[in-house]
């Protein structure tokens, strides 16, 4: 999402390509529930400023990961 390849669409080219791998190799799908919509654009937003991944990557693996089994 960060590269802006498009002028419009980025997150949802972005998500269909993450959940192509994710799904391709048994890890569940990405999706952002309405609920935590806000809080995704701010974190997305705040990680294209610094290229920080480590407020966003446990928010997505929290709360937007589905169908993964922890162990």
């Amino acid at each position: 999402m960060r590269e802006q390849l498009f002028w419009d669409g980025n997150k949802r080219t972005s998500s269909l390509c993450a959940n192509k791998i994710l799904i391709e190799n048994g890890n569940g799908i990405l999706s952002v529930p309405e609920e935590h919509l806000e809080e995704f654009n701010e974190k997305l937003s705040k990680f294209y400023e610094a290229n920080d991944y480590s407020k966003i990557d446990h928010f997505l693996y929290d709360k937007c990961l589905f169908g993964i089994n922890y162990e």
